[in-house]
């Protein structure tokens, strides 16, 4: 009788503590089983817009479920990516951020609207592009060094263009001036990079920081020149432009698309969707699409590693934004 209870309490034993491993295992294969909703914090249209729907195709493939895209443009992203927070953390309602909705865009801010590593649940980053510094064909510039020369030559300085204050480009630039040996130019914000590009042509601003999408196309036609990239190698869609580590500037400036869900989304969803994002990263497609527009598509990234990544951008812009003095309300 005492061997038969033994057993018998043995066995409810075992059943307790798997439990929660078919619980795991049951869950992670109901997940998903709806349509999931991906926010784009922007405009269509746009270049961020442009890479959600090309990659939500292929993520929902691999998911096998669809993936719709939804547009909710305001306040530099930051609309959408408030609203992510106030979403269910189930993994069905997923944001897709850029530097400015996700981590520049927050830290100008007066007062911190999100916090940018904690608030919510990273899921892997997607591609990467460059930030690159072009220059009008009227300033006669051709490297850094030159432009450096060229600030320091003319009375008042230079000035240069961006679409906006507090973008990965404006925010290269206040980078630039730190690291480089006393570069003096002059911000002058636009309402969108199409006017800024239009002046840059016609020589009414020095130069402009922006992605190859913008600028690349204007460079091969002879309209301007970029004279610098600002990453750790040169670019496989420009490989002739030098970086600006080659000219003996320690820059890496990056614009980095990645996906995010409200803060407490089960991590065994968050690793269903990041191994979903890889696959789709890893489409040839996808893979050659981006490389057009001067992305390099990440295809290893984590939720572990994703997150560090924010942190690290953190890290980086914060005291240039504090030192630039920027603080938007």
């Amino acid at each position: 009788m005492k061997r038969r209870l033994f057993f018998a309490s043995a066995m409810v034993l075992a059943l307790v503590a798997t439990a929660p491993a078919i619980a795991h295992a049951q869950a992670s294969q109901k997940f998903p089983d709806n349509p999931i909703r991906m926010v784009v914090p922007f405009a269509p249209g746009g270049t961020t817009d442009t890479f959600a729907r090309l990659f939500s195709q292929h993520f929902g493939e691999h998911l096998g479920v669809p993936v719709i895209v939804v547009n909710q443009p305001g306040g530099g992203g930051q609309v959408a990516t408030r609203a992510l927070q106030r979403a269910a953390p189930d993994g069905y309602t997923l944001v897709f951020q850029s530097p400015t909705s996700g981590v520049t865009g927050p830290l100008t801010r007066k007062e911190l609207p999100y916090d940018p590593v904690a608030g919510f649940a990273h899921i892997a980053i997607l591609g990467m592009t460059p930030i690159v510094l072009g220059v009008s064909n009227k300033s006669g510039v051709q490297s850094l060094a030159q432009l450096v020369a060229h600030s320091k030559n003319s009375p008042g300085g230079i000035n240069y263009a961006t679409g906006g204050v507090g973008g990965g480009p404006h925010l290269s630039v206040e980078l630039l001036k730190k690291r480089s040996d006393g570069l003096d130019a002059l911000h002058v914000p636009y309402r969108g990079a199409g006017p800024a590009i239009q002046d840059l042509i016609s020589g009414e601003v020095s130069f402009m920081p922006d992605t190859f999408t913008s600028l690349l196309p204007l460079h091969e036609s002879g309209r301007i020149k970029i004279v610098a990239v600002f990453d750790e190698e040169r670019s496989t869609v420009a490989p002739n432009i030098p970086t600006a580590k080659e000219q003996g500037v320690d820059i890496v400036t990056r614009i980095a698309n990645y996906i995010a869900a409200p803060a407490g989304t089960p991590k065994e969803r968050l690793e269903i969707l990041a191994a979903a994002a890889r696959e789709a990263m890893k489409n040839p497609a996808m893979i050659e699409r981006l490389g057009s527009l001067g992305y390099r598509p990440v295809t290893d990234s984590t939720p572990e590693s994703a997150t560090r990544f924010i942190a690290d951008e953190v890290a980086l812009w914060k005291p240039v934004i504090q030192d630039a003095g920027i603080a938007l309300e």
